[in-house]
């Protein structure tokens, strides 16, 4: 009798170290999300009027003009995207790519006034496990820099070889961008990130410190990728691409210090901005004239004027990005 109590006793720890694991990672990794974790540890990350303003904008994408595709995904996950014409006919496009638990218009309706101001089409999408896409588990950036270069080579199919487009990335489609830098076409005019980070584990080393290895060991047996690919430094070693490396000085989510370090490792055509005063991918929010003047001078600079565009054939760019 005492040896089943004991038993008994020490299934208790067991059971319960097994049910913390399962929610953590439910927290971190699955569409549908902990719960328990979420209440525990989600917080509010601005100040009100931030979100006030950020959602506003995001009901206002909702209702403006657009065509809404749909493409599946090399995992056969139904993929949705979204493109605003903005007076740049298809030719002058921005991809502005949403980061971790978020969707389509609540980042890039941040950017619709400033793209359309510039004549600049919008085109964004909702990443797998997101908005209105299909999928079960986030990709930290691996999964989504797969499904990105799928959209880049659909908007090479849909609007012409001619196009020319900018990949703006915020946060974990920051992460993105970075890792789709050295496999895009040269189409691609240039890139902006704006609040990146390194790696996964980077991102994740304050929120779960020594949980990371068990979190990538079952990461890699449930959702099928290894939280490692997510290391941007070796797309940036190879890459030639412009890029804008933006980061708020005051960033406590994705830590600031990964900006001047991921512009500091880059060796292409660069520049940056690092606004005071400014947290997690508030940039456009406390500095938009000054995030407009950064892109004012990539467009004078990158973009080709009407009709010198000299873009390369779809099917040049699929194989470019294998």
């Amino acid at each position: 009798m005492k040896r089943k109590n004991a038993a008994k006793l020490l299934a208790v720890p067991v059971v319960g170290a097994a049910l913390f694991t399962e929610e953590l990672y439910r927290y971190l990794f699955c569409r549908r999300s902990s719960k328990l974790f979420t209440k525990l540890f989600d917080s509010k990350g601005h100040e009100d009027n931030y979100y006030a303003v950020r959602d506003a904008a995001a009901d206002r994408l909702r209702a403006a003009e657009h065509q809404e595709y749909t493409i599946r995904s090399r995992r056969g996950e139904e993929l949705k995207g979204f493109y605003y014409p903005c007076g740049g006919e298809g030719k002058r496009i921005a991809f502005v790519i949403h980061g971790y638990r978020s969707e389509h218009a609540e980042t890039a309706g941040m950017f619709y006034d400033c793209y359309k101001s510039r004549g600049i089409d919008l085109f964004c999408c909702d990443h797998t496990a997101s908005g209105v896409s299909g999928g079960a588990f986030i990709g930290f950036d691996v999964l989504e820099t797969e499904d990105c270069l799928e959209w880049v080579r659909f908007l090479l199919e849909q609007f012409g070889p001619e196009v020319q487009l900018i990949l703006h990335g915020l946060s974990m489609g920051a992460a993105t961008v970075m890792q789709m830098s050295s496999r895009c076409p040269e189409n691609v005019r240039f890139i902006i990130e704006d609040s990146g980070f390194m790696n996964a584990r980077a991102s994740l080393d304050h929120q779960i410190g020594p949980m990371y290895q068990p979190m990538r060991a079952i990461n890699r047996a449930v959702a099928g990728y290894d939280l490692d690919r997510s290391d941007v430094r070796a797309s940036l070693a190879a890459a030639t691409v412009p890029i804008l490396f933006v980061h708020g000085k005051e960033d406590r989510l994705v830590p600031y210090e990964n900006g001047p370090a991921l512009c500091a490792l880059y060796q292409g055509e660069k520049d940056c901005f690092f606004p005071p005063n400014t947290r997690h991918i508030e940039s456009i929010y406390t500095s938009p004239l000054e995030y407009g003047e950064k892109i004012d001078r990539f467009v004078e600079k990158y973009f080709r004027p009407e009709g010198e565009a000299q873009g390369i054939q779809p099917s040049e760019a699929v194989s470019q990005q294998q």
